[in-house]
C-alpha cells in the first residue's frame, strides 16, 4: 500500500500534473513510516498520541554504552509500539560520533525487500 510522498521537510509532494504524489516502493513508505516516528515525540500529533520516540530524553546523558543503550532501547519501542514494524528483523547500532552526540543507524528488513537503513544523529546537550 502506497503512502503519501513526503519531500525531505515533511511536505507532501505534488507531481506534474498537480496530483498528489504516491510512495512507490515498500522500501521508500518505510523510510519515511521510520523517519515520522524518529523525528517526532509522542504526543506531537493529537490524533495518534503514541506516535513518536522520546530520543530527548537523552539531553544531558554522558558519551557511553549505556545511553546508546537507553536510545537503542527507545527506537525500537517507538518502531514497534503501534504494530507497522513489529513483525520486522531490526538491527539499531548506537555510533558516538562527538563528546556529545549519538548517531543511531537503523536497519529494518523483511524477506519481500531489501533492507532499509537510516541514520539520525542526536545532540546529548
Amino acid at each position: 500500500m502506497s503512502d503519501f510522498y513526503l519531500d525531505l521537510s515533511g511536505d507532501i509532494k505534488i507531481t506534474p500534473n498537480k496530483d498528489i504524489a504516491l510512495t512507490q516502493t515498500r522500501a521508500h513508505s518505510d523510510v519515511q513510516q521510520i523517519y515520522i516516528r524518529l523525528m517526532t515525540e509522542p504526543g506531537d500529533f493529537y490524533s495518534y498520541p503514541q506516535l513518536g520516540c522520546d530520543l530527548n530524553m537523552l539531553y544531558g546523558m554522558p558519551q557511553s554504552k549505556a545511553t546508546g543503550d537507553i536510545g537503542r532501547r527507545l527506537i525500537r519501542q517507538a518502531l514497534v509500539r503501534e504494530g507497522v514494524f513489529a513483525d520486522r528483523n531490526m538491527v539499531i547500532e548506537a555510533v558516538p560520533v562527538s563528546r556529545t552526540a549519538i548517531r543511531f543507524d537503523v536497519q529494518v528488513r523483511d524477506n519481500s525487500a531489501e533492507p532499509v537503513t537510516i541514520s539520525v544523529t542526536q545532540d546529548l546537550n
